[in-house]
């Protein structure tokens, strides 16, 4: 087995560990009974992936250990191999195993080299919305602890752009890389319009695809994979595109943000939707849970 190989199975293995051990020893912490429970699932997919990841390395199906350039003025040098990278937008209020799981889910189904997070910058639709700063640093300390198979990307901080608009900047920074790239996203955002009447992920991410074929750019393709939602409706929508599509069925688990956020803004007590946070979310924002600020700044 090559050396990279070797390299980022040791690191894949060191992951899984890691989350193990994460995972099993905040069981021993909480008293309550459910509680274990959502965490025990939780680990056993993730160590179910993390698995299955590892044995995509070792194989050499998949190669992790190459970065991209992720910022603006960053450089890389373009190797001559076809990578199959993943973009994640995602707003991160706060950041979830739920998130993890989905990541190594699509790197698993789809045997993807890596996934490149895109942390959202404001929103002006959400003015309470928990500020850009906070969560790019929150989430930057739970992805650095699966690099290289997960990446982190600060492009939308200082913007309000959205999530296809930078998914077509990243694939501006690596123009000169030859890429199969799929931008992920929750299959609410599988139509071409909103309830609104606006725009919504197919029609964008259209217009990304256009807007490379006009500027010449030949080294990418640009898929998407949708994952459902367990509850979600079945309604009927217009999802007529010349892009390729792919559904990534739900997980076991159905984590929430929106159920983080209130859990933590009441005072933070144990329930399924606190203890599926990382520690690195869980920690800091449960220490200052029913503070003030922090009510306002998880209430959007």
């Amino acid at each position: 087995m090559p050396v990279s190989y070797a390299t980022d199975a040791a690191l894949v293995r060191t992951i899984r560990s890691m989350a193990h051990a994460h995972l099993t020893g905040l069981m021993q912490w909480v008293p309550d009974p459910q509680c274990r429970s959502c965490l025990h699932e939780i680990s056993s997919i993730a160590d179910s992936l993390l698995s299955a990841i590892h044995d995509l390395v070792r194989s050499g199906q998949i190669q992790p250990s190459h970065r991209l350039a992720l910022a603006e003025n960053e450089g890389t040098v373009a190797i001559n191999r076809n990578l199959r990278i993943g973009v994640y937008p995602l707003a991160a209020n706060p950041m979830h195993w739920g998130h993890i799981l989905v990541g190594l889910a699509v790197v698993a189904f789809l045997k993807l080299d890596k996934i490149v997070f895109v942390i959202a910058g404001k929103d002006d639709r959400k003015p309470l919305m928990t500020s850009p700063e906070i969560r790019h640093r929150l989430g930057v300390s739970v992805l650095e602890k699966f690099s290289p198979i997960f990446e982190y990307s600060p492009i939308a901080l200082g913007t309000g752009l959205d999530g296809e608009t930078n998914f077509g900047r990243i694939l501006t920074l690596n123009s000169r890389q030859r890429m199969e790239t799929w931008y992920i996203a929750g299959k609410d955002h599988y139509r071409r319009r909103n309830p609104a009447g606006e725009p919504d992920t197919l029609e964008k991410l259209e217009r990304v695809v256009r807007e490379k074929e006009s500027a010449g750019n030949r080294n990418h393709s640009i898929s998407l994979v949708f994952v459902e939602r367990g509850g979600e409706s079945r309604e009927e929508v217009n999802r007529e595109t010349f892009l390729s599509v792919q559904l990534l069925p739900s997980l076991p688990v159905a984590l929430s943000s929106t159920a983080a956020r209130r859990a933590l803004c009441n005072g933070g007590t144990f329930c399924d939707a606190v203890v599926a946070l990382p520690y690195a979310c869980l920690l800091p924002t449960r220490a200052n849970a029913g503070k003030p600020d922090v009510r306002t700044c998880f209430d959007d």
